[in-house]
């Protein structure tokens, strides 16, 4: 509807244009066509004009040589005649311009009056002539009458008022020329000013029909689009029309219900992604606060055991540098100096095992060889090793355990190294001639062993701390001042990769019991 009504608009406006074209167009050519007729009788003013002067110095040449018969008037006679010629021939070139021009009130007159100006201008040639005959004759007398008689009757008589008539008739074709195209522009500019109000009016009357039909509906959008980015997606445009604004209307309507919709999914999707950041958040707070303990841990136990290892490497330094600075020296000497150095290295190397142990099982790539083992054997084996450590200090070892033997599933080196770990803590921190008593018994599917001393013991506020790496009590640093306190935590680490569990009952001053618990598999398990 709207569109329609713009076409007409469109079209009317068209039309004016067209209008103004063709009428400037056909002024133009008016206006170029009048300028021409103008102009070509101005040029044939010019041309009579110079007809006439060129024809009196040509009768002014002619008389001169009837007066003086010399060669150079004889050469002025030819030149004046050459020049009086040329200038007949531009105003016949002016004559046919005239005719070509379309000018039928004109075009007869003119050629006529070429006519006339050309059978003169013959006659006179011939008059002279017979002029010139006579003086030739040697009647100077006659030829002068006859010469009087030309320029009074011809040339005063009939060629002025031709010239006369020409050049007035030359004059009022221009001002008829210029009079017509006066009045054709007049007439142009009264067309253009009339057309330029009827096109002012009409663009006024089609800028109030166009306004008053799409103001309302163009008012109804912008209220509807302003509620709308502001937030009001329940707000619904109402256009009373069934055009283009209407169409509109319906599509802001519907976009903004599907904005309304997908901003309820995006609710929904934030709401559900809000949830999972939490739970996420949480779970990744929990875990870096598990980091940081275990970094602060891993931090601490590198540096307690960078101290310990700082200490024996200082020593062998010390022992190496004040065996070579001395001179003849006995071999004896040589030799302790040595033995302190193995010694101290062998307590170095203990120590980097330590180390390389707990990092492996800090970072679960601790490795096993698992295979089916006889408890029992293990247990009657490693005893048999450790009781002469204890045998130095002058402890006894006993062994009470089952001939029948007790299968569990693990790493053979690794449980040998928890029984050397519990055997050394047993005879490090037992009294001289205190009895170490090792037994190893079976309860339905798990068996145990332990191994009890008649020590130092461990104070009751230590017993839950003592699995803690690099944790010793007071009286074992006052006992034994080179422990490193990481044997009970590896052992701790072994157990806990067989699925065991170590446990330990002590009074100070009375000694200690550790006690192992381990899974028993069964005899088809291995077989």
């Amino acid at each position: 509807m709207f569109r329609l009504r713009l076409a007409i608009v469109i079209m009317v406006s068209l039309g004016f244009v067209l209008f103004l074209g063709i009428a400037l167009y056909w002024s133009s050519n008016q206006v170029a066509w009048y300028f021409q007729r103008s102009q070509t009788a101005y040029d044939a003013f010019d041309h009579y004009g110079r007809l006439s002067q060129e024809a009196y110095r040509h009768f002014k040449q002619r008389l001169d040589r009837q007066i003086s018969d010399t060669p150079a008037a004889q050469a002025g006679v030819e030149a004046s005649k050459q020049r009086l010629y040329q200038a007949m021939q531009e105003l016949r070139d002016i004559a046919v311009k005239t005719e070509q021009a379309g000018d039928e009130s004109d075009k007869s007159a003119e050629l006529e009056r070429v006519a006339h100006f050309t059978a003169f201008l013959d006659a006179s040639e011939y008059r002279f002539d017979d002029i010139e005959r006579l003086r030739q004759q040697g009647k100077l007398d006659l030829a002068m009458q006859a010469l009087s008689k030309f320029s009074e009757e011809e040339i005063d008589g009939k060629f002025q008022p031709l010239i006369d008539a020409a050049i007035n008739a030359e004059r009022g074709k221009a001002s008829k020329a210029k009079q017509e195209l006066e009045d054709l522009v007049a007439r142009s500019r009264g067309l253009a000013i009339l057309a330029s109000v009827l096109a002012a009016i009409f663009s006024l009357a089609a800028g109030i029909f166009l306004l008053r039909g799409f103001k309302k509906p163009v008012e109804a959008l912008m209220k509807g689009t302003d509620e709308i980015a502001s937030g009001n997606l329940d707000y619904r445009i109402s256009v009373d029309s069934h055009d283009e604004f209407a169409y509109l209307a319906s599509h802001f309507n519907q976009m903004a219900q599907e904005i309304h919709s997908q901003q309820n999914k995006l609710r929904e999707g934030r709401a559900v992604l809000e949830k999972r950041v939490a739970e996420r958040t949480l779970e990744l707070h929990r875990l870096n606060e598990e980091l940081k303990r275990m970094d602060t841990a891993r931090r601490e136990f590198l540096a307690d055991i960078s101290h310990e290892l700082r200490t024996p490497i200082t020593v062998i330094r010390g022992e190496a540098e004040v065996t070579l600075r001395g001179k003849d020296r006995a071999a004896e000497e040589y030799k302790d100096a040595l033995q302190r150095i193995v010694e101290l290295a062998m307590q170095l190397g203990a120590y980097v095992k330590d180390l390389l142990f707990l990092a492996r099982a800090d970072t679960a790539h601790l490795q096993f060889e698992w295979d089916s083992l006889d408890l029992t054997e293990l247990v009657g084996s490693a005893v048999e090793d450790f009781r002469l450590m204890a045998e130095e200090n002058g402890n006894p070892v006993a062994l009470l355990a089952p001939s029948d033997p007790l299968w569990i599933y693990g790493d053979r080196q690794r449980l040998r190294q928890l029984l050397f770990i519990l055997g050394d803590n047993a005879s490090r921190y037992s009294k001289p001639a205190g009895q170490i008593t090792v037994t190893l018994w079976q309860e339905g599917e798990q068996a145990f062993f332990s191994i009890s001393d008649q020590g130092i013991g461990i104070p009751a506020q230590d017993l839950e701390k003592i699995f803690d790496r690099r944790f010793r009590s007071q009286n074992a640093r006052h006992s034994c001042a080179d422990g490193s306190g990481l044997g009970l935590p590896m052992a701790k680490s072994i157990l806990n990769a067989h699925g065991g569990e170590i446990s330990v009952a002590s009074v100070e001053n009375s000694g200690s019991t550790f006690t192992v618990r381990l899974p028993l598999i069964a005899p088809n398990d291995f077989q």
